[in-house]
């Protein structure tokens, strides 16, 4: 017969055998965020870890997703700035994600720091580079990635559900906020970035950053600005349908600082079966088909 008593004991030990096991799992060891009003968040520095014992990540002492120490001396250095489709996020291993494909293919005549988080605009990015001046005049290239909405508004932090602060104290309540209840009953947050038509100071910084890092190269060709589409994008770009309603504007300023811009939807390598599931993320072959456009722009354009 189930007693109060023997009730009370089952739940307990189902709350500590939950407790042990989604520890055990590696659920909880995911990166941890700094959150602050001008840059959203960011990754916390001088962290790695291991998402289910099988997808390592780590980033280092100037929140860039690379272990290796920021060390500007005797490399040529290539940012590579974007959001999730740089960083990668929890469904990839360290080497699936873009930068250690990129790094891997390039050799370690460059050395590769990615400067990215999930959800990012590019005004996060903006102001990263802002708070981090040193790194952007250590650049002799740089590849900056854009997507439709980037220049709308800054991201904001959307919750510890997503960004978390600090490992959670009760990791098994964590676990099924995250990736049950979150889902089902939150839907209408997200960690992707926010969308809309550009906003004109914003057009503004981006257009000041861009030469800022442009003129810091002190190259003839400074840099990439990769233009990535989403599934549907990709997919009205396969129709003659213009994906990007920023584009005037961002060739323009690509023309103004002699970069070059690649259309990934123009790209006969890619395709529409590259996607996760979510119609955004590439999956680990679509990081490696991005990998090999763009080492093959870099190491045509600077020297060996």
């Amino acid at each position: 017969m189930l007693t109060p008593a023997r009730i009370v004991k089952l739940l307990c030990l189902f709350f500590l055998v939950s407790e042990f096991a989604v520890r055990a799992s590696g659920l909880t060891d995911f990166p941890l965020y700094n959150v602050d009003s001008e840059i959203g968040y960011l990754p916390a520095p001088n962290q790695q870890g291991s998402f289910l014992h099988k997808h390592s990540w780590a980033y280092n002492d100037r929140s860039m997703g690379v272990a290796s120490a920021w060390n500007p001396a005797g490399h040529t250095n290539i940012l590579l700035i974007g959001n999730s489709i740089v960083s990668g996020g929890n469904p990839f291993d360290q080497k699936e994600k873009l930068g250690p494909l990129i790094q891997e293919t390039i050799g370690d005549t460059y050395a590769l720091w990615p400067i990215s988080a999930g959800g990012w605009t590019n005004i996060n990015e903006i102001v990263y580079l802002n708070r981090n001046p040193d790194v952007a005049k250590s650049a002799q290239f740089f590849v900056w990635e854009f997507m439709s909405g980037g220049l709308s508004r800054l991201s904001p932090w959307s919750g510890d559900y997503f960004f978390p602060r600090e490992r959670p104290l009760i990791a098994s309540w964590y676990v099924a906020r995250r990736y049950l209840w979150q889902p089902v009953f939150q839907a209408r947050f997200s960690d992707l970035p926010p969308t809309g038509a550009p906003d004109p100071n914003n057009l503004k910084a981006f257009e000041s950053s861009v030469g800022m890092l442009s003129g810091a190269t002190k190259s003839e060709h400074p840099g990439i600005l990769f233009l990535y589409p989403k599934k549907a994008e990709y997919l009205a770009a396969m129709q003659g349908q213009e994906w990007l309603p920023e584009r005037a504007e961002i060739e323009r300023i690509a023309r103004a600082n002699h970069l070059e811009v690649i259309d990934i939807a123009k790209r006969p390598e890619w395709n529409a079966n590259l996607y996760r599931a979510d119609g955004v993320h590439p999956l680990v072959q679509g990081n490696v088909v991005l990998a090999k456009i763009l080492s093959s722009a870099i190491t045509s354009t600077l020297p060996h």
